[in-house]
């Protein structure tokens, strides 16, 4: 599969590497680009040099914040390489990536091995079923142990190996009969390659070392001459928006992946015109003419496309995994500058960072985050690009609610000439479930339509709980019954039924408050375990069995997220620097000092007239308001 470099690409391959902060992904990127031409020399992450890394906050801390993309050429192949940060508290960047992905380059340390984090994106991999390749690193760094972390790999997947032609027959009955038979051509070979990388079940290990530039182009011939995915740039146009970024001057650029047809400045996307059309590499950019299918541009023009946006025929972003369990309240000095201007450029940030959900209550502003780093490079961030001051309060969980019992809820909304009541029966659901919508009406009761608009209300949206506001999770609701009007009911009626009919259920619930975990993994040797498990007694955690690859001197436990969040440093200093920490979401579980939290939070159900648990009826040509209390007696549905 050897080859150089040939200058008229055919094919399309998009690749995204991905690994645990410091496998030294983003060095193997750099010797990618200077495989294919784009780089003179290597740049150096230690050095602040490396050519993805161009943030002054990425090469001040040497880790990378923001996806970042280059395109080269190696054989017949066009590469759109996505260098994503390996960092946790940078996670939900990296999963966002996923998505447009052909193939995943998963990055792991021949020193470090298989860390809490590699697994969350194997995870992640496995749930979007991308394509995925293995580069083992630092092979020739003290300590490295090849042997030690493909046994680490195969407990992810045992069809992790060095791809050979063994290897391959074993997994593709179609080549054993080649393999036995002596014809290990290798067109037959790469062929049944495709077929099991397309499949996932090969996940081929390449071994090297990027800073030395050993196994490199290897891992490059094998991904070209692998390139399988197959688009068309004359089918209707079609493209997933996985990133929004901004130039200095303001520019809005959304980051697309063309899935289908051809894109060119002027073409009308969502309801407006695509200006002009780039292809980014690092910090720097060119302008194109166009973009076809299978490659990676920058669109400015687009106001209204967020990230995750489906343009044309294109596929949506599944739902997040990685999202934050800490929130922090925004502080600064009204004398500086007014809340306004705050809120203005955390909402610019919310753009490129969704996850950080932020929430203006009155003079209170905050923001999700998933970790110390991420408020630290806030901070620099609304500095350095707006002028401006803040910090952030101590973080504080971010709680969610469920139920501990079956509970009905009714809810009526009849202003004049409108109409729509609906009957739910909401019941506690396993941890983790989230929102679960079924349906016991009969449509000789309730049309089918409308019991479909009434599932996409019940799923649409997050509901808050009546005790602390927080997030409904984990309950099943059930459609029981409900009622239309064949003149007067329209979509938005049902919406405002089911919305009253899920509060006026909580209100009548007892309410389970559950805050978050992580799951923690620590190693530190075996002199260190007892301090280690002291330090999760003291946190309110829970010791858990090891794995069987974990080391001797390994803690596993489940620790209260506002309990652990600045472990990261204690531990680091515990060891010295030498010991392993992973943590990644271990769920919600039940709060342990659920009065407390409420009372810090003061949240009033029947104040919040966004979210009422109230009904609306009608009399006399007028809608009149009845309370959650009494709206029972007055449904049109006596159950």
């Amino acid at each position: 599969m050897g080859g150089q470099q040939n200058s008229g690409a055919q094919k399309h391959l998009c690749i995204g590497l991905l690994a645990h902060v410091d496998a030294g992904k983003t060095t193997l990127s750099e010797m990618m680009l200077l495989h294919g031409g784009v780089l003179r020399t290597a740049g150096r992450v230690d050095y602040g040099t490396a050519c993805l890394d161009y943030g002054s906050a990425e090469r001040a801390r040497g880790i990378t914040i923001h996806a970042a993309q280059a395109d080269f050429r190696w054989l017949d192949v066009c590469f759109h390489l996505i260098d994503t940060p390996g960092h946790t508290d940078f996670a939900p960047e990296m999963e966002r990536t996923l998505c447009v992905l052909d193939r995943a380059v998963l990055v792991v340390s021949a020193v470090e091995g298989v860390q809490g984090h590699t697994r969350e994106i194997w995870e992640c991999l496995d749930r979007l079923a991308v394509p995925t390749a293995v580069f083992i690193n630092k092979t020739d760094r003290a300590g490295a142990d090849v042997t030690r972390v493909l046994a680490q790999l195969q407990q992810l997947s045992e069809d992790c190996v060095p791809p050979d032609p063994e290897a391959v027959a074993e997994r593709d009955e179609a080549f054993l009969d080649a393999y036995l038979n002596g014809d290990c051509g290798s067109g037959a070979y790469t062929a049944a390659c495709i077929r099991l990388i397309s499949a996932r079940r090969l996940f081929p290990v390449f071994t090297g070392s990027a800073l030395n530039d050993h196994g490199v182009t290897d891992l490059l011939d094998f991904l070209a001459a692998t390139a399988s995915a197959q688009y068309d740039p004359s089918a209707p146009f079609g493209a997933t928006a996985y990133q929004v970024r901004r130039e200095k001057n303001g520019t809005r650029w959304v980051m697309l992946k063309i899935t289908s047809g051809t894109l060119r400045p002027r073409m009308e996307l969502g309801g407006e015109k695509a200006a002009e059309l780039r292809r980014f590499s690092g910090g720097k950019s060119v302008n194109i003419e166009q973009a076809p299918a299978g490659s990676v541009c920058a669109v400015s023009g687009l106001s209204r496309i967020r990230t995750g946006d489906a343009l044309g025929c294109g596929k949506c972003a599944p739902t997040a995994v990685f999202t934050p369990m800490m929130e922090a309240g925004v502080q600064f000095d009204p004398g500086e500058t007014n809340l306004q201007t705050v809120l203005s450029a955390l909402r610019m940030l919310e753009d490129e960072e969704p996850q950080l959900h932020v929430t203006a209550r009155a003079q209170d502003v905050t923001v999700r985050v998933m970790g110390k780093v991420q408020l630290e490079i806030l901070t620099d961030t609304m500095a350095e690009r707006f002028g401006l001051h803040v910090t952030f309060g101590k973080p504080r969980p971010l709680y969610r609610e469920t139920i501990a019992a079956p509970v009905t809820g009714c809810g009526h909304f009849e202003p004049l000439r409108h109409y729509a009541e609906v009957h739910l029966r909401l019941t506690p659901g396993p941890r983790g479930s989230g929102i679960v919508f079924r349906s016991a009406c009969s449509t000789d009761v309730l049309a089918l339509n409308w019991q479909r608009l009434i599932e996409t209300h019940v799923l649409e949206r997050e509901h808050p709980g009546v005790y602390t506001g927080a997030p409904l999770t984990d309950v099943e609701i059930m459609l029981l019954a409900g009622r239309a009007h064949e003149k007067h009911t329209e979509g938005g009626d049902f919406r405002q039924a089911v919305y009253r009919a899920i509060r006026q259920g909580l209100m009548q619930a007892q309410t389970v408050l559950l805050e978050p975990y992580y799951e923690l993994t620590a190693d530190g040797g075996a002199a260190l375990t007892g301090r280690i498990i002291s330090d999760v007694q003291r946190m309110g955690g829970t010791c858990l069995p090891c794995a069987p690859e974990d080391a001797a001197g390994t803690v596993r436990a489940l620790v209260p997220a506002v309990q652990a969040w600045d472990y990261a440093a204690q531990f680091a200093s515990l060891t010295h620097g030498a010991g392993r920490l992973g943590m990644k979401s271990g769920g919600w579980l039940p709060c342990r000092n659920p009065e407390e939290a409420a009372a810090a939070i003061g949240y009033d159900p029947e104040a919040d007239t966004e979210n009422t648990p109230d009904s609306v009826f009608c009399a006399h040509g007028a809608g009149y308001n009845v309370k959650w209390y009494d709206a029972p007696a007055a449904m049109h549905i006596k159950l």
